[in-house]
């Protein structure tokens, strides 16, 4: 659905920018020219300082189109339940065949008798960005997670440095000349390159094995520390629990005593009060 009129028509009829902050959003505008006439065009906006329009002038061609890109600039607060009142007025009007962008002038869109401007007008909407799929790893997964970037990291560099030693196996291959070869300058360069591409493949391997068993000894040496860090925490857990208690205990009977003894003397000073 386009808006229109007499000249143009204007592709969308809202503008619908993903709203994100700290970010530059784009939104295209294509217009068309409905009629055989050259017609020339020209963008505005209430908010010059908040949008950048590319080209914000120029001229289409008969039955042609012309794709207007609408920057937003970085927004640093977002406007409340993202309600926009920016509005875009395309204006555009008939001109000579043969007039170029650059011939454009703001003069062409002033209206008066002789000058037919027509309007169209567009609104802004602000939209939510669509939600990027979320990933949920279960938990027997994520050691692997953890060790294929790694791997792919520890692959790189070891491929580039034998890569690059194996460049001068074939070059000197190409030579006759390999470092260490019986066969020197005449040897066959076939079998030179058939005896190198195994060698290169087998220590690409060996050491893809290797950094995969470490890595997999360290998870492994990790989840143990964290384990047995859990049990001594469990233990001395206990045992300040069972010190409470015996506190506690000899705290209790400590004021027992205390009591039977301070009940035997205030007997004793009855019986010698009433004697």
């Amino acid at each position: 659905m386009a808006a229109s009129c007499g000249l143009v028509d204007v592709e969308p009829p809202e503008l619908q920018f993903p709203f994100e902050l700290d970010k530059q959003i784009s939104c295209p505008l294509k217009i068309t020219n409905r009629t055989e006439k050259t017609v020339a065009f020209k963008v505005k906006t209430t908010s010059p300082r908040k949008y950048c329009v590319r080209p914000n002038n120029g001229v289409v061609q008969p039955r042609s189109a012309c794709v207007v890109v609408v920057t937003m600039q970085e927004q640093i607060v977002a406007p409340p339940d993202l309600q926009c009142k920016d509005k875009f007025l395309v204006q555009s009007v008939v001109v000579s065949d043969g007039l170029s962008a650059k011939d454009v002038t703001s003069q062409m869109f002033m209206k008066y008798d002789t000058n037919m401007v027509e309007e169209v007008k567009l609104k802004v909407a602000y939209v939510m960005p669509p939600e990027p799929p979320l990933e949920i790893a279960e938990e027997s997964d994520v050691p692997r997670r953890i060790m294929v970037p790694m791997q792919r990291i520890l692959d790189n560099g070891r491929s580039a440095s034998e890569l690059s030693s194996g460049n001068v196996s074939l070059r000197s291959a190409e030579m006759g000349t390999e470092v260490g070869s019986p066969l020197g300058r005449f040897g066959k360069n076939e079998d030179l390159l058939k005896t190198a591409g195994p060698v290169v493949e087998t220590r690409i391997h060996a050491g893809a094995d290797e950094q995969y068993h470490e890595l997999s000894s360290l998870v492994s040496k990790l989840t143990e520390e964290k384990k047995s860090a859990l049990e001594q925490n469990r233990k001395l857990r206990e045992e300040l629990e069972l010190v409470r208690r015996q506190v506690s205990q000899k705290q209790g009977g400590f004021s027992l005593a205390f009591v039977l003894v301070i009940a035997l003397l205030s007997i004793i000073l009855g019986c010698l009060v009433k004697k």
